[in-house]
């Protein structure tokens, strides 16, 4: 693929996502993992705009919740718009929050392959999806107690009283404000200290190491902690990496139902958390939620067909959306 082939969501990412202006000190961040026809894209969409652009290109992190190095740090915060092309997620992170609080407007599009600027995601009827987020962040904000269960042995449950639920959906063009590219979720972070329950094979788990997964694990939590995880050596993995980042990391940080109809579930992990069917628990940083964890790790376990409720009412059966 050449890059005038991803020359059109160039311009909707640059121009209708993040309404990028002339004189605007426009930065893109990346990383040696990701697509530099992706960023030579963006970049001759947002050198048509009139602002003035910086590219930034640091080494890939495994896992998102990884603050960029202290220089990238800098030229982030002094931006007034920045595009992180990267490998993983940043809005865990002091940076982004910093920044944000800062007035700087973000667009997170980690993980963003090549052939997903043509087809997939960008494709979502908008109206839609802002419609069944609302209703769902709605419920959230007002719910006091969340629970998923899945075909595979997941049962899943904590309190969200007093949470404000939040639609992430894909429009950052005031100061301070910050999306994701694809868009599409309705997210919570669970009350600290109030999940309990299993979470049995998720297909797929927000790290480098790990990705897609096939084998069986099964995670146990005890008073909003990872408190064991077993059945295959994905899971051992998934341990380990939870391990090495510290007591932090076995926090519940997050739960959020996928929004996004027009994210394919099985195509990469990037669209995998926010396909329409599923929904995911993260563990580690819960700062940029709401919540009181600061750690180095945010991570998202993502099931598919899940059967939701908030308090009393079934939101999802079998992963199609009953609001």
């Amino acid at each position: 693929m050449i890059k005038f082939d991803m020359a059109p969501a160039a311009r909707k990412l640059v121009d209708h996502v993040m309404a990028v202006k002339a004189g605007e000190k426009a930065l893109i961040v990346t990383d040696s993992g990701r697509s530099p026809r992706i960023t030579e894209a963006l970049a001759h969409a947002i050198a048509g705009t009139g602002a003035r652009l910086a590219i930034v290109e640091m080494a890939p992190h495994a896992m998102g919740g990884v603050d960029p190095p202290a220089h990238v740090t800098a030229a982030v915060q002094a931006s007034d718009v920045v595009f992180f092309q990267t490998t993983s997620a940043t809005f865990h992170t002091d940076t982004m929050r910093n920044a944000l609080a800062g007035g700087t407007r973000t667009l997170e599009m980690w993980g963003f392959e090549e052939e997903m600027m043509a087809a997939g995601p960008l494709g979502v009827d908008y109206a839609e999806m802002e419609r069944v987020t609302a209703a769902l962040a709605g419920r959230m904000t007002k719910g006091r107690r969340g629970r998923f269960i899945t075909p595979e042995g997941t049962d899943f449950s904590f309190s969200m009283e007093g949470r404000p639920g939040l639609g992430l959906l894909q429009l950052a063009r005031n100061p301070g404000e910050h999306c994701a590219c694809p868009g599409g979720e309705a997210a919570v972070c669970p009350v600290m200290g109030s999940a309990e329950g299993v979470m049995a094979n998720p297909f797929s788990i927000e790290h480098r190491a790990l990705g897609f997964v096939a084998e069986p694990m099964r995670i146990e939590v005890r008073g909003g902690r990872a408190h064991s995880v077993t059945g295959s050596p994905a899971g051992e993995r998934f341990w380990s990496c939870i391990a090495e980042a510290g007591e932090g990391a076995r926090n519940v940080a997050e739960f959020s139902i996928g929004t996004n109809n027009a994210c394919r579930k099985r195509t990469t992990v990037r669209e995998a958390k926010k396909a329409l069917g599923t929904c995911h628990v993260a563990f580690g940083d819960s700062q940029s939620l709401g919540g009181e964890v600061n750690a180095p790790f945010h991570v998202d376990m993502i099931y598919d067909n899940p059967t939701v409720w908030i308090d009393d009412e079934m939101v999802m059966r079998d992963g199609k959306i009953l609001v």
